[in-house]
Formats: structure tokens, sequence, C-alpha cells
């Protein structure tokens, strides 16, 4: 940058114009609409090497959209079983920390497992299935206990 007769060279930076019109009823928007960003095109600089930690998640995330419905539905399984665990007051929320049993919630999370086990259950292997019907079992009787065996609750 060139410097002028002992002024400093201006900085390269933002022009502001405020191009509203002021009258007595206050600010008016401009009757044209602000022109719209011009388009960016990926700099082939920037673009994660394929090898790169960051393409290895972009890849991951990836093929976890494109899982088979069978395996998405036995992720839904585990994080429901997971849900019902936090909701009888057996573990942690992972969030808060903090234990507390909220049973409408469990009992809820225990029924959507079910439904969901039978539905998977024409397309699961039968050892996968006898599995499930086990896992399913322990969370109700484990709900049975928490409840007290209280009628109405189970």
């Amino acid at each position: 940058m060139s410097k002028k007769s002992g002024e400093e060279a201006e900085e390269p930076g933002f022009r502001f114009t405020d191009r509203r019109r002021m009258s007595s009823e206050g600010p008016h928007e401009p009757a044209q609409a602000p022109e719209s960003p011009p388009e960016v095109t990926p700099d082939p600089s920037t673009t994660p090497d394929p090898e790169s930690p960051a393409a290895d998640q972009e890849k991951k995330e990836r093929e976890f959209v494109l899982l088979p419905v069978q395996d998405l539905v036995r992720i839904f399984i585990a994080e429901l079983q997971t849900r019902a665990l936090v909701h009888m007051g057996l573990v942690p929320n992972p969030a808060t920390r903090l234990v507390a049993k909220d049973l409408p919630q469990a009992r809820l999370a225990i029924d959507s497992v079910a439904a969901l086990i039978e539905q998977i259950g024409s397309v699961a292997p039968p050892a996968e299935r006898e599995e499930l019907q086990h896992m399913l079992a322990n969370l109700r009787l484990t709900f049975v206990r928490q409840s007290g065996g209280a009628p109405g609750v189970s």
C-alpha cells in the first residue's frame, strides 16, 4: 500500500451506506430489495483431504444416514432401553448427571421397545430375537420392581 503525504494508508474494509429515507413517520426501507450475496464456490485448497479426520467424520455421517432401516431400529431399541433405565432411576441422566424417576416415561420407552422388537422380529436371526425378548422381559420386570408393583402401573 502506498502512503499519501504524511497520512497513513487506508485499511481496506467495508463501506456502509444507509439507504433508508427518513420522514415524519419514521424510517422507510428502500423500494428495492437488497442485493443477494454472491454465490461462493468452494476453494479447492480448503476442501478436506480424503485422508483427513474431517473427511473420515463426514464419510461416517453419510454412512449413518444411509444405514438400512433394520440397523436404525436396532439403534432406536438400544437408545430406548437406556432411556427406560434412566427414567426408572437406575442410571444417571447423561445430560444432568442426576438420578430421578419418571415412571410414565419409562413405561412409554419400554412399550416402544416392545413395538420395535415386534417389527424387527421377522427379519432378525433367531438368536437376536431371543436376546431382544430377554432384554424386554428384564426391562418389564425391573419396571415392576421400581414401581413397587402398584396396580395400574405395569
